[in-house]
């Protein structure tokens, strides 16, 4: 998001919705005094007259009414000019990169899963000087530990380019019984990794879908194809952290919650700023699926 489309949303939610600057503030993870300064600047510009003026690809209103809707504290839109699956990466990466320079204040604890998605964002991230900032891993490794859209590997870039203090998890993501699971949750430096990734106060998360040709099956070794036929079975249509939900939004109960080593649906709740990334038309039932869910 521009600083134009930003003046944009601001001024609509200050002139259209009657929301105070605080208020606000408060939705965007901004400063009031940023919000005064902001709107000042949409009425000097002329963007701010009697009316709001719109501005050609601005989605203003249809984030507005799809906050509302579900209830988020903020809904950001982007556009692509093609289908291409690496263009809209790209577009989502950059949309991401732009909230997080606006949000992020420096002394945070930042929770992260995996995937694409967030691989894009943290290429578009430039280089930040928050030495405060903690990157917390919240999904055990998925795929191999040297891929660019490895967990460990996506906490290590995002405190490279912060100059954080990043958290790994030095754990599979998918286990093979519960048994491991629970062997391995013993572990202090699990235990304390996962319980500080429940307690951050912003998670940077991707929508999965549960399909043949997804990362989870083209990694190789990270569930099956009869895992995959059963959660689609049981009307898995998205995951978050491979928490699987239905398009009502409703924690699929399957085998494979006792094999995942990572955030549990109620820390992911308890986050108070939790950022999914995702778009593209395979994610369409997964992205309303987790709208719905509350994650």
């Amino acid at each position: 998001m521009t600083e134009t489309d930003l003046i944009y949303k601001i001024a609509s939610l200050y002139y259209e919705d009657n929301q105070t600057q605080q208020e606000i503030a408060n939705r965007l993870g901004i400063s009031r005094i940023k919000v005064s300064r902001l709107l000042q600047q949409a009425r000097t510009s002329g963007i701010v007259e009697i009316s709001l003026k719109k501005q050609n690809g601005n989605f203003t209103d249809l984030e507005n009414r799809i906050a509302s809707q579900w209830q988020l504290k903020e809904v950001i839109l982007s556009s692509s000019e093609s289908m291409d699956k690496d263009e809209i990466l790209s577009q989502l990466g950059k949309a991401a990169s732009e909230y997080a320079q606006r949000v992020i204040k420096g002394n945070e604890t930042i929770s992260l899963t995996w995937g694409s998605t967030l691989s894009a964002f943290l290429q578009n991230l430039p280089g930040m000087d928050f030495p405060k900032l903690k990157i917390v891993q919240m999904l055990g490794g998925l795929g191999s530990p040297e891929a660019a859209v490895h967990s460990s590997d996506l906490v290590r870039r995002f405190s490279d380019k912060t100059g954080g203090i990043g958290r790994f998890l030095s754990a599979p993501g998918v286990v093979t019984s519960l048994a491991v699971k629970e062997g391995l949750l013993k572990d202090p430096h699990i235990m304390e990794t996962l319980e500080l990734a429940e307690h951050a106060d912003l998670a940077f998360v991707g929508i999965g879908a549960p399909a043949s040709d997804s990362m989870l099956m083209s990694r190789g070794t990270i569930i099956s194809r009869e895992i995959l036929d059963e959660l689609k079975a049981a009307g898995a249509v998205g995951d978050i952290c491979l928490r699987y939900f239905d398009g009502q939004g409703r924690i699929i109960k399957h085998l494979i919650n006792d094999r995942v080593i990572g955030i549990e649906t109620d820390g992911i709740r308890n986050i108070p700023r939790v950022v999914a990334v995702a778009g593209g038309p395979e994610k369409t039932q997964a992205v309303r699926g987790a709208l719905n869910s509350g994650l």
